[in-house]
C-alpha cells in the first residue's frame, strides 16, 4: 500500500482513539446496544491481520534495515490474534471470570515487551526519540493490562473508566508519533539537513 511507518501507527492511533470513545460512551451508559462488547476483540484482529500483513503496508515505502521489525511485528501479530479469536469468543458467550480475560491480558503483556525491546529503523529523526516513544507506549500498554486485570466483572459501568481512557492516551500516543518526516510522509528536510550538519561536523572533527 506504500504506507510510511509514521503513516501505520497514525492510523493505529486513530482506531484506538476510535474504540476508546465508544468504551467511554459504553462506561457511561450512553451507548447500550450489546456490539461494543466485540470491539476489543474486533480491534484486536484487525490490528493482528495489520501486522502480520506488515510487510504489505508498507510496501515500496518499507524503512531501510527492517528485519528484525518484521520479525517482532509478526510475532506480535499472531499473539494478537490467538487474543482476538478468545475474547470475541468471551464477548459471545458472556463470560465474565477473570480467566477469560487472562488471554488479553497476557496479550497487552507481551506488546509492553515487545515495544520495550523493539527493533528500530533508519529514520530521520533521533535514535533516542525513536525507542523513548516505543518504551512509553510499553508503559502504557503495561499500565492497561493492569487495568483490565482489575476492571470489575460487571456492575456499575463507571467503575470501568480506567481502561477506556487509557486506551485513549495510547491512541494519542500513535497519533502524536514521529519519526521526522511531514504529514505527507516525505522526509521533513530541516530534520534531515540537521541530521546532514550534525554528521558533517562529525565527520570534519577527525583528520
Amino acid at each position: 500500500m506504500g504506507l510510511t511507518s509514521e503513516q501505520v501507527h497514525w492510523l493505529y492511533g486513530a482506531a484506538l482513539i476510535f474504540v476508546a470513545a465508544v468504551l467511554l460512551l459504553r462506561a457511561g451508559d450512553i451507548v447500550r446496544r450489546p456490539w461494543p462488547d466485540f470491539l476489543v476483540g474486533g480491534a484486536l484482529l484487525v490490528f493482528g491481520l495489520a501486522l502480520v500483513f506488515d510487510p504489505w503496508l508498507h510496501g515500496e515505502a518499507a524503512p531501510g534495515d527492517y528485519g528484525a521489525e518484521t520479525a517482532q511485528h509478526l510475532l506480535l501479530g499472531l499473539a494478537l490474534l490467538v487474543a482476538s479469536a478468545l475474547e470475541l469468543y468471551r464477548a459471545a458467550s458472556g463470560r465474565q471470570a477473570f480467566a477469560w480475560r487472562l488471554p488479553l491480558i497476557l496479550a497487552l503483556i507481551g506488546a509492553s515487551l515487545i515495544f520495550a525491546l523493539h527493533a528500530q529503523h533508519d529514520a530521520a529523526a533521533p535514535m533516542v526519540l525513536l525507542v523513548t516513544q516505543h518504551r512509553f507506549i510499553a508503559a502504557t500498554l503495561l499500565v492497561l493490562a493492569l487495568a483490565v486485570a482489575l476492571a470489575p466483572t460487571g456492575g456499575a459501568r463507571l467503575q470501568n473508566l480506567a481502561t477506556p481512557l487509557i486506551v485513549l492516551l495510547l491512541g494519542f500516543q500513535f497519533l502524536l508519533y514521529t519519526e521526522g518526516n511531514s504529514l505527507l510522509g516525505m522526509p521533513d528536510h530541516e530534520a534531515l539537513a540537521g541530521g546532514a550538519m550534525h554528521d558533517g561536523a562529525a565527520g570534519g572533527s577527525h583528520p
